[in-house]
C-alpha cells in the first residue's frame, strides 16, 4: 500500500476530504474529495474573506489535537468542521497532522441563516452561491463526528507505525540556531502571565540575541523560532487569565503574518509588539472595558455605513480579532454587527425617503447597499412595506 492511500481510503468511506499538512501549513497530501470541493472551498472563503483565517485556524488545530491527546473536533472562521490527528516523530514532538473534513454539525439552511445571513452583509445573489455549493460540504452528527475522529486517530496511528513519521513532513531541526537559556524562556512566560511587558520586552531581547548571532543563522530558522515563541506566549497570556477568545483570535492574526516578514530588523520589532499585546491582554480586556470598546465600534459604524462596510472593518476600528469582536458585540448589545449595520441603513433610509427631493432609486446606493433590489427586500423583512410604499404613507 503507497505511504498515503489509507488516507483515501478514509476519505472514501467517511465521504469527508482528507488532508496532510505540516507545521508551515503546505499540503502534503490531499485526497480526491478534497480536490473535488476546493472550488467551492476556495469561493466561500473568498466571499466571507477568512482564507488566512481558516488557514490559521487549522494550524492551530494540529497543536490542539496533539494537546488533547491526538482527537480534537473544531470549527473554523467560515463556520466549517474538521476533525485532526497529529502525526510525532520518535521524540514524540508534533511534525505535521491529517485533516479530515470540513463538513457541518448543522442544517445546511441553518449554516446560511446564521453562520451567512446574521454576521456579513451580502448581496442576495452571493447568498444563492453560497446555498447552491453548501449542500456539496457533507453533514455529521455529534455523534458521527465523534465516530470519525476516532477512526481518523486509529488510520493515523496505523500510518504512523507502519513508517518512520521522522522521515517524513519533519521540519529539519538543524536549521535552528544553538539553544538558548531554557531559563530565559520560562522567565518570558513568567512575565506573560503577570502581564509584565517591560519585562518581557527585556528578556526577549536576551533570547533574540542568542537566535540573531549563532553561527549560519538564516530567515527562515528566525521565522521557524518566532512561530513557536507565539504559540507559548499566547499560552503564557490565557494561563495569566487573559480572554481566551481574545488570545486565540490574537495569534490567529500574528501566525500568518510571520511568513509576510522578510528581514531580522522586521522580525524583532514586531515580535516585540506581540509580546506587549499578549502581556496586555492579560489585564486589557475586563468587562470594564467592554462597553467602551462598543460604543466606539457604533460610533464607527453610524459614522461609516454607507460606505462598503465589513464586519473586519469595524474590528479592525477598535482593534480587536474579527470573531473575538463579533461575539463580544453580540453579547453586549443581543445581535449581531451585521443586522446593527443593516439596522442602521434602514434607518438612515427611512430618513431619506420622507425628504422628497432625494430621488428613490438613489437612495439604496447613499446609504450603502450594493443594489436596489437587495434595499428593497432587506426594508420589506423590517418595515413590512417597500420603500416606496414608506414615502407615500408618509407623504404628509
Amino acid at each position: 500500500m503507497d505511504s498515503m492511500e489509507i488516507f483515501e481510503h478514509l476519505s472514501v468511506v467517511t465521504g469527508l476530504g482528507v488532508s496532510c499538512i505540516d507545521l508551515s501549513g503546505s499540503e502534503q497530501f490531499k485526497s480526491a474529495k478534497l480536490n473535488e470541493l476546493d472550488p467551492f472551498l476556495h469561493e466561500l472563503r473568498s466571499i466571507l474573506e477568512c482564507n488566512e483565517a481558516d488557514k490559521s485556524a487549522l494550524l492551530y488545530g494540529c497543536y490542539q489535537a496533539r494537546r488533547f491527546g491526538g482527537r480534537y473536533v473544531f470549527l473554523v472562521p467560515s463556520g466549517l468542521t474538521f476533525c485532526v490527528s497529529p502525526l510525532c516523530d520518535n521524540n514524540d514532538e508534533l511534525i505535521s497532522a491529517v485533516i479530515a473534513g470540513p463538513f457541518l454539525m448543522t442544517d445546511h439552511d441553518e449554516y446560511i441563516d446564521l453562520d451567512i445571513l446574521d454576521r456579513y452583509t451580502i448581496e442576495s445573489d452571493i447568498v444563492e452561491k453560497i446555498t447552491a455549493g453548501i449542500y456539496s460540504i457533507p453533514y455529521c452528527s455529534p455523534a458521527q463526528a465523534r465516530s470519525v475522529s476516532e477512526l481518523l486517530y486509529a488510520c493515523v496511528m496505523s500510518y504512523a507505525h507502519e513508517r518512520t513519521v521522522q522521515s517524513q513532513f519533519i521540519i529539519h531541526m538543524d536549521m535552528i540556531p544553538v539553544s538558548y537559556s531554557i531559563q530565559k524562556e520560562s522567565e518570558l512566560l513568567a512575565a506573560i502571565s503577570a502581564g509584565n511587558s517591560t519585562e518581557a520586552g527585556a528578556l526577549l531581547n536576551d533570547i533574540l540575541g542568542h537566535i540573531l548571532f549563532s553561527p549560519g543563522v538564516t530567515m527562515e530558522a528566525l521565522q521557524l523560532r518566532v512561530f513557536e515563541l507565539t504559540i507559548l506566549l499566547s499560552r503564557a497570556a490565557l494561563k495569566g487569565g487573559a480572554n481566551i477568545d481574545a488570545i486565540l483570535g490574537l495569534k490567529y492574526s500574528y501566525l500568518r503574518e510571520i511568513d509576510a516578514l522578510k528581514t531580522p530588523e522586521d522580525t524583532v520589532l514586531w515580535l516585540h509588539n506581540v509580546t506587549k499585546r499578549f502581556s496586555q491582554h492579560v489585564f486589557d480586556y475586563s468587562g470594564s472595558k467592554h462597553t467602551e470598546i462598543i460604543q466606539k465600534a457604533i460610533e464607527y459604524i453610524k459614522g461609516n455605513y454607507e460606505k462598503k462596510l465589513t464586519l473586519q472593518n469595524v474590528a479592525d476600528s477598535v482593534y480587536l480579532n474579527m470573531t473575538y469582536f463579533a461575539k463580544l458585540f453580540k453579547d453586549e448589545t443581543g445581535q449581531t454587527p451585521g443586522n446593527f449595520i443593516t439596522a442602521t441603513r434602514i434607518e438612515a433610509g427611512k430618513k431619506l425617503l420622507l425628504d422628497p427631493s432625494v430621488n428613490l432609486v438613489d437612495i439604496a446606493d447613499m446609504i450603502g447597499f450594493e443594489s436596489q433590489s437587495y434595499f428593497n427586500r432587506i426594508f420589506k423583512n423590517s418595515e413590512n412595506c417597500t420603500p416606496a410604499q414608506y414615502r407615500r404613507m408618509n407623504r404628509s
